[in-house]
């Protein structure tokens, strides 16, 4: 049997999986990233023109500028800042921002308000759903589990855009309060289920994997995995790509 143990443990964690959920996870803010270019690139000029966007726009193009030169402060200030600007696009990019700022102070309650405000801030789910899983994943460790379901089965609804990965997080909370059957039932769902990912697929079924194994001790352990850092927000310049901005 140790030797099952032994070779589950190995198959888990082996291939770079960006592992367990919470590794995997900072790549759906990485998504989030990458849409919320397009929408500022499909912006019309004329809402830049809006005062709250352009002060917005200056103030975070300072806070990243600091960033970038590693004065965490004077950024923490300026995202700040721009959060109360009025312009909730840029709150919810700043909000993201200061999260990161948090995390990297091994502050994570002030991580998960953070991600939490930048939920709240904006109407595009693309952008609210993304600060909202990453917000549920780092509260899992030290929340009741009623409170992560609740925070993240709006988020597994049809249409959703991280649908499936808030349904395997929502599993991984499962498996964490040591509902084996419960967790066992959705992962099952989701490795065979057409339109998952592939990372959440082979995630699935591994786990799958293991709790049949016998080695839940093994899968449960992952799920507490060292966090992985917030990705890096989008670096944008004042300019041209500024001027875009929607005033939301």
């Amino acid at each position: 049997m140790s030797d099952i143990f032994d070779e589950t443990e190995e198959n888990l964690r082996a291939d770079k999986w960006v592992s367990i959920v919470k590794r995997a996870l900072p790549w759906v803010i990485g998504v989030l990233v990458a849409a919320l270019v397009i929408t500022l690139a499909i912006a019309g000029y004329s809402a830049w023109q809006n005062n709250a966007s352009a002060k917005a726009s200056e103030v975070y193009a300072a806070g990243i500028e600091s960033l970038a030169k590693g004065d965490k402060a004077v950024a923490k200030t300026k995202f700040e800042e721009a959060a109360k600007a009025g312009n909730k696009t840029y709150t919810a990019m700043a909000y993201q921002h200061l999260a990161g700022i948090a995390l990297d102070d091994k502050n994570t309650p002030e991580a998960i308000k953070d991600l939490d405000l930048a939920a709240k801030a904006t109407s595009i789910p693309m952008i609210s759903d993304g600060a909202a899983l990453k917000s549920a994943m780092l509260a899992m460790d030290t929340t009741p589990y009623a409170d992560i379901e609740k925070r993240l089965t709006p988020l597994t609804k049809e249409g959703r855009p991280y649908a499936a990965l808030a349904k395997e997080a929502l599993a991984m909370a499962k498996l964490q309060k040591g509902d084996v059957k419960g967790a066992r039932s959705d992962l099952q769902v989701l490795s065979v289920t057409l339109g998952t990912p592939d990372g959440v697929k082979q995630r699935a079924s591994a786990f799958v994997a293991a709790i049949d194994s016998g080695a839940v001790t093994t899968a449960q352990a992952l799920v507490k995995l060292p966090e992985a850092p917030m990705p890096v927000m989008p670096q944008m310049q004042p300019g041209a790509q500024m001027q875009q901005m929607p005033a939301q």
